[in-house]
């Protein structure tokens, strides 16, 4: 089985999903011992989610989604990696899943470190909030005190989306064909809302 659902069809359900819990009125579908097993025999996700591992990003529940829902994909500031990529990859490959989110959100660490240069990290971290930092001036976003740090948020799950795009044959080729959507968007903690930024083309 495969998820039969169209890319528009998809994005209305995860909307519906992020008010239902915004309102509070989340109604936690497929979230019994029962669904999971149900799912023993394998998957058919509606999306794929590549979002960042902090602890307040809890994507599941901010779409009032359950088992089988939503293949989430996460990194320290939703960077694309040749290990993020290879997950969105396998997604949309094997999965057949026909939406792609980069969700990013206000207060990401990693995106703070990369508009902050001045910031002590170990080598790795450096080298991944380092990749943060170049996308994001070469987006045009200006890294002088004071940054415009929900501007940054907001354009790097755009910058992300693109690498990802950019960096794989499959993902143009969905794209071109109308299987596949890759849509940015950013979570806002103030007000809960998943903010959608887009549907993102090949550059």
């Amino acid at each position: 089985m495969i998820c039969t659902a169209t890319p528009a069809e998809v994005i209305q359900a995860l909307q519906e999903g992020n008010e239902r819990f915004r309102q509070a009125r989340s109604i936690h579908p497929h979230a019994s011992q029962a669904r999971l097993h149900e799912l023993e025999a394998g998957q058919t996700p509606q999306a794929a989610v590549l979002t960042c591992s902090d602890s307040r990003v809890a994507v599941e529940l901010l779409f009032d989604s359950g088992f089988g829902d939503l293949f989430v994909i996460r990194n320290a500031g939703n960077a694309s990696t040749p290990g993020s990529l290879a997950s969105v990859e396998y997604a949309v490959e094997a999965l057949n899943v026909p939406v792609v989110v980069v969700m990013s959100h206000a207060g990401c660490g990693a995106v703070g470190a990369a508009c902050s240069p001045e910031h002590l990290l170990t080598p790795n971290l450096m080298d991944h909030v380092g990749h943060i930092r170049n996308g994001l001036k070469a987006g045009g976003l200006a890294l002088v005190p004071p940054v415009d740090l929900a501007a940054a948020y907001n354009l790097h799950s755009k910058i992300t989306a693109q690498e990802l795009i950019n960096s794989s044959a499959l993902l143009r080729e969905r794209l071109e064909s109308g299987e596949l959507e890759v849509h940015a968007a950013c979570f806002e903690l103030h007000n809960l809302e998943v903010k959608w930024l887009g549907a993102q083309l090949e550059a």
